[in-house]
């Protein structure tokens, strides 16, 4: 197990960065576990695998807002006035930040 670990540590410091310099990307610790399911096989490496080699490699957390986008006015079509939208909290998760390497 330990050398699964050690290839899903390998994979993410060849995509990605703990520090800001290419683009951030935010996933949760099922996601980035799926992420490498291409690579390694699932058994015996899980999430707490993952969660694990994250804090290792020093990865940071954050919040991440979920939004929707709500219809706040119809409009008119006859009238040529276009509806309106206005976004609107759903959901709060907690994701990894990842810095895409550039």
């Amino acid at each position: 197990m330990d050398d699964y670990k050690e290839i899903l540590k390998d994979l993410l410091l060849q995509y990605y960065d703990m520090t800001p310099g290419g683009d951030l990307v935010q996933m949760q610790t099922s996601q980035i576990l799926a992420w490498a399911k291409g690579i390694i096989p699932n058994k015996p490496i899980d999430e707490h695998d993952t969660f694990d080699v994250l804090k290792e490699l020093g990865f940071k957390q954050s919040q991440k807002i979920i939004t929707e986008k709500i219809c706040t006015f119809e409009g008119n079509k006859a009238k040529g006035i276009k509806p309106e939208f206005e976004d609107v909290e759903v959901g709060r998760i907690l994701v990894w930040n990842l810095y895409e390497k550039i």
